[in-house]
């Protein structure tokens, strides 16, 4: 599926591009005390070769329908301000997961639920999905306060539901469906 990028008038989410490696690992370093308790990628270690390996590997699952992992970018300014996606689909089931993240100088501004929005149209519309879940790591209030505010239903606390930093970890499921 050919694809060109998701936006409104703050936010525009696109695939990675090369001469968006620097600015990625920037903004990983920048917020490693907040989505690096989350997300073990963002870390000291991660590097502007970590971010091209990532672009690379996104750009493979894109092509191949298998996931829509992308950047998140100022629509006026072209400022980096994080990450966004649907993966882990299930192209029989017909359900993927939505992922975000965005850096520090940027974050309680509205782009993650801005992001959620626009990822939720796309699944639904353009991918025909019939289920979004967002998984959240218990304690991770602020991305629960984007699945809130996205319009996402808390469904359950599942036990071990992710693995963080080395440990299984239980995490919050909320869920979109399209409004019928």
């Amino acid at each position: 599926m050919p694809f060109q990028q998701l936006a409104n008038a703050n936010i525009v989410i696109r695939p990675f591009e090369q001469s968006d490696a620097d600015e990625f690992a920037r903004a990983a370093h920048e917020s490693i005390d907040t989505v690096g308790s989350w997300m073990s990628w963002c870390s000291h270690s991660f590097t502007r070769e970590s971010a091209l390996e990532w672009f690379a590997s996104c750009d493979q699952d894109r092509v191949a329908g298998r996931a829509f992992d992308m950047g998140i970018f100022c629509a006026t300014t072209g400022q980096r301000l994080g990450g966004a996606g649907i993966n882990q689909l299930s192209p029989h089931h017909r359900y993927g997961n939505i992922g975000y993240w965005v850096r520090q100088s940027r974050q309680c501004q509205g782009i993650a639920q801005q992001a959620v929005a626009l990822l939720r149209e796309f699944g639904f519309e353009r991918l025909g999905l019939f289920r979004l879940e967002i998984v959240v790591g218990v304690g991770n209030s602020a991305s629960e306060a984007v699945a809130i505010a996205a319009g996402a239903t808390f469904e359950c606390r599942a036990r071990n539901r992710i693995f963080l930093h080395g440990q299984p970890m239980n995490a919050h499921i909320y869920a979109l469906v399209p409004a019928n």
